[in-house]
């Protein structure tokens, strides 16, 4: 299936992706160090096949996005990006203009990066907060761990529900396996009312990746946190990507040695099912939110 710009067919052609032309665009982000987690790119399609598109110039893949309808009012932008030896030249705007006819009307939200602040904002996209990304080294850690479990697919559901109750909208398509794999794990902090936290970790690139990251207080942050550190093989780099109103996350993930190395824009076209919620503290991913 295709759908095809403007453009002479046998120079330039946008078609939907499949799990097999999509690995083109994995590596083409791992060009540009976006730290991928393993295993990401197929949980990503399980949430909505057609939302992710190529941009082909001759038959040489050189562009891509994603926009991946969660919902009947939510879709999320990612996976933008344009080969160098082929940017400025309108390309990226083909695709663009495709991807986004996708979301049908729904609101849109990206997380973009600060050079391309003032090109989003064009197509009408406001920027509501910014998120950190930031990276340290695991460490062993003393914490209390009677009252934290794995996320199995026996509470998978009240966790997908948790998830819903920060974001406004269900990603049962993305988080149905999302903690499940080779070295991806959830850990979940239970109270007397249920759930009172939740934290993924995952392989990536160049570490490990931690998100979704949900807290009802900073001690359940604290405490998931240094359990999820635990997890990880000493030493290696882990990333996650706290929104600025996290400043209890940001504060401890200093403690612990973290440094911020660049920050995004959240931006959303249109009104957001829920804006930022307090206990978000860190994205499950920049791609998917």
């Amino acid at each position: 299936m295709s759908k095809i710009t403007e453009r002479p067919e046998s120079q330039f052609q946008v078609r939907i992706a499949t799990p097999e032309t999509w690995q083109v665009v994995v590596e083409m982000a791992r060009r540009e160090h976006w730290d991928l987690g393993e295993g990401d790119a197929s949980r990503f399609l399980n949430v909505d096949a057609p939302g992710f598109y190529i941009g082909y110039w001759q038959d040489r893949p050189i562009a891509s996005i994603s926009v991946v309808n969660h919902a009947q009012n939510y879709a999320h932008l990612g996976h933008y990006i344009v080969n160098p030896d082929f940017r400025g030249q309108g390309l990226g705007l083909a695709v663009w203009s495709i991807a986004i006819e996708h979301a049908e009307g729904r609101c849109i939200g990206l997380d973009g990066m600060p050079a391309q602040e003032a090109n989003y904002q064009k197509f009408g996209f406001k920027t509501h907060y910014h998120t950190f990304r930031m990276v340290g080294a695991a460490t062993k850690n003393i914490v209390e761990l009677h009252n934290i479990e794995l996320v199995d697919q026996k509470n998978i559901t009240s966790v997908i529900d948790y998830d819903a109750s920060f974001i406004g909208y269900s990603r049962a398509g993305l988080l149905a396996e999302w903690f499940f794999g080779q070295g991806r794990k959830g850990l979940l902090l239970v109270g007397n009312k249920g759930i009172e936290g939740v934290i993924g970790l995952r392989p990536s690139d160049d570490g490990y990746r931690v998100g979704p990251f949900y807290a009802a207080n900073e001690k359940s942050m604290e405490a998931l946190m240094l359990a999820a550190m635990n997890e990880i093989p000493q030493q290696t780099n882990v990333t996650l990507d706290i929104p600025e109103h996290a400043q209890q996350t940001i504060a401890f993930a200093r403690s612990l040695g973290f440094k911020t190395l660049f920050h995004t824009c959240r931006m959303y076209r249109g009104e957001p099912p829920l804006d930022y919620q307090p206990g978000i503290n860190a994205l499950a991913s920049l791609e998917l939110g």
